[in-house]
């Protein structure tokens, strides 16, 4: 017996590996991700909300190893929903996951369509989520209720610069103490004038150290001389004694009753210096000692008394 069908069963067998062999070829180049679907998931902690209030978006990606890119919101943008963080995911175990704040500025049921994510080139999508936006209630007056007001805790640096404050003040207080209680006060110091008897005594006496006359200087020592008893005269009698000539000196003295027992010495002793200086007379030399002590003796007998019970009354 003849067969004739083995040359077709031959072209089977060789058709079968040829496609075999193509099927092979396509799933070695297919990506593996098509052998896994991935699954975009968005959730929201609550589906009711009022106007305005923030909610959280939660964001899951699974399985996935390749890191998303950034999600396109502008379809929910157009709803009047408003994204309030950076886009940032986070990788877990399984995939990314993320989680936003929004908030919905359009009152009743909304529904947000799918979201749109890229990843490995290809655009994934989520699934799509319903919310009932509420306005704001409002009473019978047309007003909102008031909230309540939210207090803030109390802390020490609410009280920080009334206490640095405080603390300043006490220390300007205390300087300003320990300054009145330990400054000493400076003593005022009252030079009281001596009288004119004193210091014509003590310019005498400065005199006789100089030693004028001793040294031939007799002009020098007689025009000092005159000088000490003339300035004596117009501060214990107030006449102008340093100006004028010795008569109208003596003229003007006549007048007071604590001088006249003394004009003739002092007439003496005004007249002889004004010839020594004038006329160049050359006196004895025992005339300036004798000078000397009788301007001494006339200055000592004129001085001002004062009486003892005014004294006593201004030391006390």
């Amino acid at each position: 017996m003849r067969t004739i069908a083995k040359p077709a069963l031959i072209q089977k067998v060789r058709s079968f590996w040829a496609h075999g062999i193509v099927l092979l070829a396509l799933l070695a180049f297919c990506p593996q991700d098509l052998h896994a679907q991935v699954s975009f998931e968005c959730r929201v902690d609550s589906n009711k909300m009022l106007i305005g209030d923030q909610r959280s978006l939660y964001l899951q990606l699974s399985p996935a190893s390749t890191s998303p890119g950034p999600i396109d919101f502008s379809a929910w943008e157009s709803e009047g929903v408003e994204i309030l963080d950076n886009q940032q995911w986070n990788q877990t175990t399984n995939g990314f996951e993320q989680q936003l704040t929004f908030a919905v500025f359009d009152t009743g049921y909304v529904v947000l369509p799918p979201l749109i994510l890229q990843i490995a080139g290809d655009s994934i999508y989520s699934n799509d989520l319903a919310l009932e936006v509420q306005g704001i209630m409002l009473d019978s007056t047309g007003l909102a209720p008031i909230k309540p007001i939210l207090k803030e805790p109390v802390r020490l640096s609410d009280f920080l610069l009334y206490i640095i404050v405080f603390l300043v003040g006490l220390l300007i207080i205390g300087l300003v103490f320990l300054r009145k209680k330990y400054t000493a006060v400076p003593e005022e110091i009252v030079e009281v004038p001596l009288p004119p008897h004193q210091i014509a005594l003590m310019s005498l006496e400065k005199l006789k150290g100089k030693k004028l006359w001793q040294q031939g200087k007799i002009k020098e020592y007689q025009s000092e001389l005159t000088h000490i008893i003339r300035e004596y005269l117009e501060n214990r009698f107030k006449i102008k004694a340093l100006e004028s000539t010795t008569g109208e000196i003596i003229s003007e003295l006549g007048k007071k009753d604590q001088v006249r027992d003394w004009l003739e010495q002092l007439s003496q002793i005004l007249n002889m210096a004004d010839l020594i200086k004038f006329a160049k007379a050359k006196p004895e030399l025992g005339v300036h000692d004798q000078f000397m002590q009788m301007a001494e003796s006339f200055i000592i007998g004129t001085k001002e008394t004062i009486d003892q019970s005014v004294q006593t009354e201004e030391e006390e």
